[in-house]
């Protein structure tokens, strides 16, 4: 179970990427993504970040949607300054 705001998304372990991405957009809904150019091409970016993970090994939607809510804020907001990267 994954909380964004006041909604809370449950999923199966039967899932597609489509409805893994659409709920990531839902659930973080950023100014950009609101125009519908915008929309596409953040879609697009999730959906590749998402089967990377995937094509890994990880098939945890709730999983997925975490890691592709990290994923948008790190795209909206930037970098973690706390973070190096080392």
């Amino acid at each position: 179970m994954v909380q964004c705001g006041i909604a809370i998304l449950y999923c199966v372990l039967e899932f597609s990427m489509d409805d893994i991405v659409d709920r990531v957009m839902n659930c973080y809904e950023i100014e950009p993504v609101r125009n519908i150019q915008s929309r596409d091409e953040v879609k697009t970016k999730l959906g590749n970040y998402l089967a990377t993970i995937s094509s890994a090994g990880q098939r945890d939607a709730d999983q997925l949607i975490e890691y592709g809510v990290a994923y948008l804020r790190g795209l909206h907001e930037g970098p973690d300054s706390g973070y190096t990267g080392c």
